[in-house]
């Protein structure tokens, strides 16, 4: 088993120590970013362009939970407007916690499809982007974001 020397450790609690103090603000901004741009560029994108028909099919997973197939579009589309507008929202931080938590419960949905038809396996991107959406409405929208700017 390799094992840091002691003066290597020592350094690194030296540097962590030293870590600026708005440190907070830019790991709220780089999780925001990355997170918001990863779900608008690689699902919400393509969702909020297909239509109706890719909307029913999104909207029928809750339809199905809840035995009412008149709102599969607008759930679908709700769903849509999470993974898109939503997502673009928590990229710039703009009504950051609100946009988060349609977002995460679109993920949770999504999750708990995926469990119970395919395993955890099948879920497991819609549970990190669950879990990221709960670290982005803890940490809030920080310093860098359009809700700062309107605050003050």
């Amino acid at each position: 088993m390799l094992l840091p020397n002691k003066p290597f450790v020592f350094y690194i609690c030296l540097k962590v120590r030293k870590l600026p103090k708005n440190i907070n603000d830019f790991t709220s901004l780089f999780v925001r970013v990355t997170t918001g741009f990863l779900m608008f560029h690689l699902h919400g994108l393509r969702k909020i362009t297909s239509g109706y028909e890719r909307w029913e099919k999104l909207g029928r997973t809750i339809t199905d939970l809840i035995n009412i197939d008149s709102f599969a579009i607008p759930l679908g589309l709700m769903a849509s407007l999470s993974e898109s507008i939503f997502a673009g929202f928590i990229m710039i931080g703009f009504y950051t916690r609100t946009s988060t938590f349609f977002l995460g419960f679109t993920m949770i949905v999504a999750f708990s499809k995926h469990l119970f038809s395919d395993g955890l396996k099948s879920g497991e991107m819609a549970l990190l982007y669950l879990i990221l959406c709960i670290i982005i409405y803890l940490l809030g929208p920080g310093k860098f974001s359009v809700d700062r700017l309107i605050k003050k």
